[in-house]
């Protein structure tokens, strides 16, 4: 029995904020339960009920019901925690959220990378950052990721974003990366910065090589004074508004899969 804990008159007591942190934390053991398959359809019929009762409660206008299916209850859920996540002032970033459900992750074949690149983080500071680009180097077919001076997948904040996608992606750390970089040259591989500069190329105009490292920067100050001497070439993404960057992560999605678009037209 999924009891909520609280009788109407002891919660109609606390503060706002405090009733939808209370309901957020019932909410979030509900979901946990649908998304383990452990909740029956009369279950979920009684905890709708119990839930539209406590939103009576502090005068909150009703939702309507999903249809049949698990995939539409959890989108109940996670809706209906989401809005009182709002109404409770909670920061609505990535480590406040539920835990992602994956529906469909593919079996993934032992093949060979489609492109032969690594990426290499310049002392990123933001670990979901970090997450999403492993995340985003799965996706691209890329295989390795050098962390200069930045924390990897070992750091669940960074397994968090990464959604999994760390595990068969391979981690090499360095204190040097400079250094690092004039080793990957010897190994055949072009060291190139995704820095706005002013022999910058834009990145849908570069021409790509077969093999390269492809080095993202701080969100700060970007690629560091001490590895640039150790690049060979600067894309930068063109801009079209008024702001003249754009988060390191989405960075990387725009980069890596233009690469990819590049290789295949090659091929």
């Amino acid at each position: 029995m999924d009891t909520f804990g609280f009788t109407q008159k002891k919660f109609l007591c606390l503060a706002e904020k405090n009733q939808h942190r209370h309901i957020i934390g019932w909410l979030s053991s509900f979901y946990q339960k649908l998304a383990t398959n452990r909740v029956t359809a009369a279950s979920f019929e009684d905890f709708c009920a119990r839930y539209e009762t406590i939103i009576g409660w502090i005068h909150l206008p009703l939702v309507p019901r999903p249809g049949q299916g698990t995939r539409p209850r959890i989108e109940y859920i996670s809706n209906a925690v989401h809005r009182h996540r709002l109404a409770a002032g909670t920061p609505l970033r990535d480590d406040t959220l539920l835990d992602p459900i994956t529906f469909q992750d593919r079996t993934m074949p032992d093949v060979k990378s489609p492109i032969q690149y690594q990426v290499a983080l310049d002392g990123l500071r933001s670990l979901f950052n970090v997450g999403s680009i492993f995340r985003t180097c799965d996706a691209a077919g890329i295989r390795s990721v050098i962390l200069g001076n930045t924390l990897g997948k070992e750091h669940p904040q960074v397994q968090k974003t990464a959604m999994g996608a760390q595990e068969w992606i391979s981690q090499e750390k360095t204190s040097d990366l400079a250094q690092t970089l004039v080793g990957k040259k010897s190994q055949g591989f072009r060291i190139i910065a995704v820095e706005t500069t002013a022999r910058s190329v834009a990145c849908h105009e570069f021409a790509w090589p077969s093999k390269g490292v492809v080095v993202f920067g701080n969100e700060e100050y970007g690629i560091s004074s001490h590895v640039m001497p150790a690049v060979d070439d600067t894309v930068h993404i063109p801009m079209f508004g008024k702001k003249n960057s754009l988060n390191v992560a989405n960075a990387a999605a725009v980069i890596l899969f233009q690469i990819v678009l590049s290789s295949g037209s090659k091929n």
